[in-house]
Parts: C-alpha cells; sequence; structure tokens
C-alpha cells in the first residue's frame, strides 16, 4: 500500500512537471505567435506607405514619359505641322530638347523594401502571395524598366553626339533657352533633311514606347499588390 501511494505520488509529481512544462511551452510559443504578428503587421503597413509613394512616383513618370513620347511621335510623323501640339507640351524649347538630348531614370523609392529584405523581417510576412508579388514588382518589372531605360540612355547618347557633330546650333539654341519657334525651326530642318537622324530618333522612340508599355506593367502589378496587403491586414485586424 505505502508502494502504491509513493508511485501514485510519483505519477503526480511527473504529470505536474509535465503540466507546467507543457504550460511553459505552449504560453511562450503564443507570446512568440503574438510577437511575430506585431512584426508582420508592422512590415505590411511600413510596405503600404511605400507603395502609395512609389505610385505617387510613377504617375509623374508616366507624364514626363508620355509627354517626351509625343514630342518625339510629332517631329518624326510631321515636323512641318507639328509645332502647335508641340507647344501645347512644354514651356520653353529646352523642354523640346529634353525628349532628345536626355533621358529620364526610373527610381521609384525603395528604402523601406529594402530594409525589410536586409534586416531579414520579410520572413514575418506569411502571405506567400504577397513575398511573390513583392518580388515580381521590385525584382522582375523593375529590372526589367531598368535595362530599357538603359538602353534608351545609349540611344540618347548617340543621338546628342549626333547632333553636337552636325547640328550644334540645335544644341546651343537650347542652352541659350531660344524662344520655341525658333528653337522648333532649326530642329524640324535639321530632322527633314537627315534621314540618319530620323533613324536614331525612331530607336529612341520606340524604346520610350517600350517604357511606357512596362511602366503600366509595374503599375498594375503595383495596384495588386496593395490591394492585396490591405486585405491581409484587414484580415488580421489591424486599422
Amino acid at each position: 500500500m505505502y508502494k502504491q501511494k509513493n508511485a501514485l505520488r510519483y505519477i503526480v509529481e511527473f504529470l505536474v512537471i509535465v503540466t507546467g512544462i507543457t504550460a511553459s511551452f505552449w504560453g511562450e510559443e503564443y507570446r512568440e505567435s503574438l510577437q511575430n504578428d506585431k512584426e508582420e503587421i508592422k512590415a505590411l503597413k511600413n510596405l503600404q506607405i511605400e507603395l502609395d509613394e512609389i505610385d505617387t512616383y510613377c504617375e509623374e513618370r508616366k507624364t514626363s514619359y508620355r509627354k517626351d513620347h509625343n514630342i518625339l511621335s510629332y517631329l518624326l510623323k510631321n515636323p512641318d505641322y507639328a509645332f502647335d501640339s508641340i507647344d501645347n507640351l512644354v514651356q520653353s524649347s529646352p523642354g523640346i530638347g529634353f525628349a532628345l538630348n536626355d533621358y529620364r531614370e526610373f527610381q521609384p523609392p525603395m528604402n523601406r523594401y529594402n530594409s525589410i529584405i536586409n534586416e531579414g523581417t520579410i520572413k514575418f510576412i506569411e502571405s506567400d502571395s504577397v513575398k511573390q508579388q513583392l518580388s515580381e514588382l521590385h525584382n522582375t518589372l523593375y529590372a526589367y524598366l531598368k535595362s530599357i531605360v538603359d538602353d534608351e540612355k545609349l540611344i540618347q547618347q548617340k543621338l546628342s553626339l549626333y547632333l553636337a557633330e552636325n547640328y550644334p546650333k540645335v544644341i546651343l539654341l537650347e542652352k541659350y533657352d531660344t524662344e520655341k519657334k525658333t528653337y522648333y525651326n532649326t530642329l524640324s530642318k535639321a530632322v527633314n533633311n537627315d534621314e540618319i537622324l530620323k533613324a536614331l530618333m525612331y530607336t529612341k522612340y520606340r524604346k520610350m514606347g517600350i517604357k511606357n508599355y512596362f511602366l503600366d506593367g509595374y503599375e498594375e502589378k503595383l495596384i495588386e499588390l496593395r490591394n492585396r496587403i490591405e486585405k491581409t491586414l484587414i484580415n488580421k485586424g489591424a486599422k
């Protein structure tokens, strides 16, 4: 009987210890789960803020890209009668020259995303869909756009050099912010009389069109991702 009582006592003590350890483990796991949820919500909200900033940046880029693209389109299609159309797009002669002699970068704000990647906090984001769309936006589509911008930059350099060597007056008139009509007349005359210049302009024009196409795709993915993050935050009860 004594041995039975001792055995029962040991069993009870063992069960108490096991129960305590298990409860402690569950409690720690629960606290860790809550902390992970907080980190995930923090990461998603940071991404949400940055996506809003990127959206604003893309709208500005889209306006500038399409203006430059339209200027080249008017010059290539009908340089003799395109002044009025171009005049409505730009305020000064450098605005016309920019479409030929310069290029516009694509550098959306990505500091928050890069921090999440570098610090490893992306591991707290549970949604594979969110992580996949982040990669598509910030890696795949961004890389496409950067590559096209780099190609356009190379063409722009050739175009600027060709103008400087063969039509220095076009470069100089733009430099001194000449009256738009005077600058345009000089430029349109050069375009009309030079097939090489037209070819360089068309090559740049084509790259700008591809850039606009991929920017549209980038914005579509951005909206899709932003909606996905918003739904995820709602499901987690985050305001």
